[in-house]
């Protein structure tokens, strides 16, 4: 009994430090259920090595990470594939993760990236795909001779862009919208000081290539608060542009 005790503390280190997809858990036969006879040992020029029957859990942690994100700009999925042995718990070194995506509206998941856990104190990995819409992201790990395998999911939403501009002198407050966004309605909304709540003002619809234009004014004193914004779609989230102010001068 006390062999077994002292071989699961060995294995906790070996595991959770530098344990590999390809890497099999060895241990002395004398520390397993599955000792051979004593005349077969007594044939071996050194102890025999086996395989542990067992496979340790594992699971998949995310770390924090921002879940919004503008279109096209990259994500950043970060975590860990933690292991358990016995009462411990640890993250795992230098194993192999599949990144997979699933479009909002879509039942499809899609192959996007491999990474691999750091081999630093603090292993994690992570994953830059770049935000094309609403998603639901998963992160597998195959597993392998004595770690189980394991699979987590988290999300990402993605909102649309404006790249707005204010013209001085006119108060042209246009745009274009990504992605194609064509004859479908914008909001123009304001708000009178920098504590006041949202108002709609107007609204209008994006031309053949996306692009949006509204006329806004300034008060006599004091500015006003002005942002476009779209609805939200399934692949899209309720998205706003950057706030601008007018003021006369």
């Amino acid at each position: 009994m006390s062999a077994r005790r002292i071989t699961s503390a060995s294995v906790l280190a070996s595991v959770l430090a530098s344990v590999t997809v390809a890497s099999v858990l060895i241990v002395p036969a004398a520390a397993t259920a599955a000792s051979p006879a004593p005349h077969e040992l007594a044939q071996q020029s050194a102890p025999r090595m086996i395989q542990q029957a067992g496979r340790y859990d594992t699971a998949i942690r995310f770390l924090d990470f921002d879940h919004t994100r503008p279109f096209m700009r990259r994500a950043n999925i970060r975590g860990q594939v933690a292991a358990t042995i016995g009462d411990r718990r640890g993250g795992l070194k230098g194993v192999a993760v599949k990144l997979y995506r699933k479009i909002a509206g879509t039942s499809t998941w899609r192959y996007v990236d491999t990474a691999s856990t750091s081999h630093t104190d603090y292993p994690r990995f992570r994953f830059a795909p770049r935000s094309l819409a609403n998603a639901t992201y998963r992160v597998v790990f195959a597993g392998n001779d004595r770690l189980q395998a394991s699979r987590g999911a988290t999300s990402v939403a993605v909102h649309r862009t404006f790249d707005p501009r204010m013209e001085d002198g006119t108060g042209r407050f246009h745009g274009q919208m990504g992605p194609r966004y064509a004859h479908r309605l914008v909001l123009l909304e304001k708000r009178p000081c920098a504590r006041c709540g949202w108002r709609q003002v107007s609204k209008d619809f994006t031309g053949d290539y996306s692009r949006w234009s509204f006329k806004v004014g300034a008060p006599v004193n004091g500015r006003w608060w002005w942002r476009v914004s779209a609805p939200a779609a399934t692949r899209f989230i309720r998205s706003f542009s950057g706030i601008y102010t007018t003021e006369l001068r």
